[in-house]
Protein backbone atom coordinates (compact mmCIF):
# COMPACT_ATOMS: atom_id res chain seq x y z
CA UNK A 1 0.00 0.00 0.00
CA UNK A 2 1.14 3.67 -0.97
CA UNK A 3 1.64 6.32 1.12
CA UNK A 4 2.51 10.05 1.43
CA UNK A 5 5.89 10.77 3.06
CA UNK A 6 6.30 14.44 1.81
CA UNK A 7 4.49 17.44 0.92
CA UNK A 8 5.47 20.45 -0.63
CA UNK A 9 3.65 24.24 0.20
CA UNK A 10 4.88 26.83 -1.67
CA UNK A 11 5.10 30.37 0.87
CA UNK A 12 5.97 34.02 0.75
CA UNK A 13 7.30 34.58 4.38
CA UNK A 14 9.38 31.76 5.72
CA UNK A 15 9.44 32.57 9.15
CA UNK A 16 6.05 32.78 10.06
CA UNK A 17 5.23 29.76 8.12
CA UNK A 18 8.00 27.54 10.29
CA UNK A 19 6.16 29.60 13.21
CA UNK A 20 2.80 28.58 12.12
CA UNK A 21 3.49 24.34 11.41
CA UNK A 22 5.56 24.42 14.90
CA UNK A 23 2.30 25.86 16.70
CA UNK A 24 -0.47 23.83 14.74
CA UNK A 25 1.48 20.62 14.01
CA UNK A 26 4.65 20.65 16.42
CA UNK A 27 7.10 20.28 13.38
CA UNK A 28 10.67 21.61 13.87
CA UNK A 29 12.99 22.40 11.01
CA UNK A 30 15.14 19.17 10.06
CA UNK A 31 17.08 20.36 7.49
CA UNK A 32 17.75 23.87 5.49
CA UNK A 33 19.23 24.09 1.94
CA UNK A 34 19.58 27.57 0.37
CA UNK A 35 20.35 27.97 -3.22
CA UNK A 36 20.76 31.29 -5.06
CA UNK A 37 17.04 31.50 -6.24
CA UNK A 38 15.12 29.48 -3.76
CA UNK A 39 15.15 27.85 -0.26
CA UNK A 40 13.94 24.86 1.27
CA UNK A 41 13.33 23.81 4.64
CA UNK A 42 12.23 20.42 5.40
CA UNK A 43 10.22 20.49 8.96
CA UNK A 44 8.94 16.54 10.63
CA UNK A 45 8.60 15.35 13.99
CA UNK A 46 9.85 12.82 15.94
CA UNK A 47 6.36 10.92 15.72
CA UNK A 48 5.67 10.50 12.23
CA UNK A 49 8.16 9.76 9.23
CA UNK A 50 5.68 12.17 7.23
CA UNK A 51 7.41 15.58 6.02
CA UNK A 52 6.31 19.13 5.19
CA UNK A 53 8.63 20.80 2.87
CA UNK A 54 8.70 24.99 2.46
CA UNK A 55 9.55 26.00 -0.62
CA UNK A 56 11.05 29.66 -0.73
CA UNK A 57 11.36 31.03 -4.63
CA UNK A 58 13.31 34.59 -3.70
CA UNK A 59 11.92 37.55 -4.79
CA UNK A 60 8.60 36.41 -4.40
CA UNK A 61 6.39 39.19 -2.45
CA UNK A 62 2.82 37.96 -3.90
CA UNK A 63 0.93 34.95 -2.75
CA UNK A 64 0.58 32.40 -4.53
CA UNK A 65 -3.03 30.98 -5.91
CA UNK A 66 -4.23 27.99 -5.92
CA UNK A 67 -2.38 25.32 -8.67
CA UNK A 68 0.05 28.02 -8.95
Amino acid sequence: MAKAIHMMIRVVDLDRSIAFYNTALGLGVADTYDFDSFTLVYLRNAEADFEVELTLNKGRTEPYALGE
